[in-house]
């Protein structure tokens, strides 16, 4: 009888496992199944990947623009979350007891359920507040370096619009914090006391025993943070509304700036099919970056 209920349990802790990963698998098989065939449609991966989005009369187009975009604000929010949310996470796991520690725990957890259109609208205010000031340091340093290097510079760095790629890099960088911290400050809260004390005794001084030491015992750990966080940001929508706004054709990132995901919320509401197409092949291509993030985290937390 007993042997019964146990096989009886297994079987539906299985049943129920496989129903909790069903709809993970029909969104992966819906969104390639429809988003492959739409990129051939639309003439074939590497035009898709380089060429403007299409209009509602086009027979060919994609998501270059937006592709770039999203590259750009989804690296330059990593790493700064990254910079941030990694001592943040130190100081939360090794430091646990003291009180500011908890606070900044307490911080980073309710970040974590923030909505993330609020912190895009955060954002939006503090950019609206300080664009006018940045702009009067950025144009002379923007005129100096095109004089110097050439005028590409200044797709990079120069007068800030009320949207640009830098507002919305900082919205992601925002939302990718905690998560950053929070894995870092398990990894680190998990590493055992007599690891600690030999890190403690042979480094000489707390900052290398934490930072140099300790970070190599959970070196894997901090990378996973860092892979998960850049996969969380990637195809993150509604804090980019009110940065980037969006832009379909090649432009400066001090300006208006494109993201493949602000693509697929509008061409998803377009009554054209050439439009949808494309955004199917958007999250296609979406798709494959965050999964292709998730599977070297994977990986790394194995080796």
């Amino acid at each position: 009888m007993r042997r019964l209920v146990n096989i009886l349990g297994l079987l539906l802790f299985t049943a129920l496992g496989f129903l909790a990963v069903t709809p993970l698998f029909l969104i992966v098989f819906d969104v390639f199944g429809r988003g492959i065939p739409a990129i051939i449609r639309l003439g074939g991966f590497w035009e898709f990947l380089t060429s403007l989005p299409p209009d509602p009369y086009a027979e060919k187009g994609g998501i270059g623009p937006l592709l770039v975009g999203t590259l750009y604000m989804t690296a330059l929010g990593a790493v700064t979350g990254f910079i941030i949310g990694f001592p943040v996470g130190v100081y939360i796991g090794e430091f646990r007891k003291e009180f500011f520690a908890k606070v900044a725990r307490a911080s980073v957890n309710v970040l974590v359920e923030f909505p993330t259109i609020t912190i895009g609208l955060f954002v939006y205010a503090i950019f609206l507040l300080v664009t006018k000031d940045l702009n009067s340091v950025l144009v002379p340093i923007s005129d100096w370096l095109s004089g110097a290097l050439g005028d590409w510079v200044k797709q990079f760095i120069g007068p800030l619009s009320g949207f640009n790629a830098y507002a919305g890099a900082l919205a992601l960088a925002i939302i990718m914090i905690p998560y950053v911290a929070l894995i870092t400050a398990s990894a680190y809260a998990s590493i055992d006391q007599n690891i600690r004390e030999a890190a403690y005794s042979t480094s000489g001084r707390e900052f290398f025993a934490v930072f140099v030491v300790l970070r190599k015992a959970v070196s894997r750990a901090v990378l996973t943070a860092a892979l998960l966080g850049t996969a969380k940001i990637a195809g993150e929508t509604a804090p980019l509304l009110f940065t980037a706004f969006g832009n379909y054709y090649y432009a400066p990132f001090t300006q208006p700036t494109g993201a493949v995901s602000l693509w697929i919320w509008y061409a998803a509401q377009t009554p054209y099919d050439v439009q949808i197409a494309s955004a199917y092949g958007a999250a296609a291509v979406l798709l494959l970056i965050v999964l292709g993030l998730f599977i070297v985290a994977k990986l790394a937390t194995r080796q």
